[in-house]
This record gives structure tokens, C-alpha cells and sequence, in this order.
């Protein structure tokens, strides 16, 4: 059941990042002023791409969703912390920076774990029920 759990999470996660970073990342693109602007857009473009294609592999459980899954997780710790510098104005932080790069790091640390627990052979998840 405990793999269950971690699964339907990190799926979860995945769409979601997966959707709205494609969203976003199109609906957003051109209207960067400055790279780091832009750096931000592509980054999460790309985390939706990468999110989407990961939460295909979890869910069909292949192995190679780990690789997209570390890739995955290069932008989502790197984007929040850029936008929070590019965005934030004169009230961003550095520690502010940091500390929303860190939680996204937390996350991601675990849908990379989850990814890489579930599509093992022999894992687990087919007899924990």
C-alpha cells in the first residue's frame, strides 16, 4: 500500500507540473525582458515536457522514466529560485531564493526516489499490497 501511495503522489506531481509548465511555458514565452526572464520560461517549458513524459513512464512503469525524472528535477529546484530573484524585485532574497529551490528539491528528491523504487525489477510494488 505504502508504494501505492508514493505512486499516485508522484504521478500526481508529475500532471501536474507536467500541465501547467506547458501551459505556462507557451503562454508566457516572448513576454521576458531580460535572459534570466527567459531562462525562467524555458526552464518551464521544459519541466512540463519532462513532467508529462515521466508520468507516462511511471505509469506504465518503465525504466527509463528515471532518466526523465532526473531531468525533470534539474528544472523544477532551478526555477524557483531564478524566479524568485528575476521576480521578486527589490524585496527578493537570497535566503528566499534558496529556501523555495530547497522545498522544490524536497519534492522532487521524492518523485525521483518513488520513480526509481517503482520501475525496479522486482520491486516491491507488485506484491505490497
Amino acid at each position: 500500500m505504502r508504494w501505492k501511495v508514493a505512486w499516485v503522489l508522484s504521478l500526481g506531481v508529475l500532471l501536474l507540473t507536467g500541465c501547467v509548465g506547458i501551459y505556462n511555458g507557451l503562454n508566457e514565452w516572448g513576454e521576458g525582458r531580460t535572459v534570466p526572464q527567459h531562462a525562467v520560461t524555458v526552464g518551464v517549458l521544459l519541466y512540463g515536457i519532462l513532467g508529462v513524459a515521466t508520468a507516462f513512464g511511471l505509469f506504465r512503469r518503465r525504466r527509463w522514466s528515471l532518466g526523465t525524472a532526473i531531468a525533470w528535477a534539474i528544472p523544477i529546484v532551478y526555477v524557483p529560485g531564478l524566479a524568485v530573484m528575476v521576480y521578486g524585485g527589490e524585496g527578493a532574497t537570497l535566503g528566499s531564493a534558496i529556501a523555495a529551490s530547497a522545498a522544490s528539491a524536497l519534492i522532487a528528491l521524492g518523485v525521483v526516489w518513488t520513480v526509481n523504487v517503482t520501475t525496479r525489477l522486482g520491486s516491491p510494488r507488485s506484491t505490497d499490497t
